[in-house]
């Protein structure tokens, strides 16, 4: 089994064969697929409603979208976000840091024309302006 699983709304409502998530179901699509899969966490990437994250002990956050909610290009963005929470997991931040720093590098990468990187700059920059809000 994983530890982790990041679908988007249209893959996480295929995968449980419900009909399309809203803001009620998105949180308990989240943990049928926990029960599913047996993971740790889920993490539902939501695009301009942000992500939903659900681990397997209980704890919900809700992530709004960090950055502007009009997106320049989505390219790249779930790849983006899925390398992002992964590392951070394997670096040893909890589900929730790792969700956070996701959340940032996806609202930097769809700023941004084309495939797209973040960089370790930008990511500290995103940090400490969301940290002064």
């Amino acid at each position: 089994y994983a530890t982790a699983y990041t679908p988007n709304e249209p893959e996480a409502a295929a995968a449980l064969g419900w009909a399309p998530l809203t803001d009620e179901t998105v949180v308990p699509a989240a943990r049928a697929l926990l029960r599913k899969t047996r993971g740790q966490g889920v993490l539902i990437t939501r695009g301009r409603k942000g992500m939903a994250l659900c681990e397997a002990g209980g704890k919900e956050v809700m992530l709004a979208v960090f950055g502007s909610e009009e997106a320049v290009d989505t390219t790249g963005a779930g790849d983006t976000v899925i390398g992002t929470f992964t590392l951070a997991l394997a670096a040893g931040a909890s589900m929730e840091e790792a969700a956070r720093l996701a959340n940032y590098a996806g609202g930097i990468v769809v700023m941004k024309r084309g495939t797209a990187v973040v960089e370790a700059a930008e990511l500290r920059e995103a940090i400490l302006r969301d940290a002064r809000h």
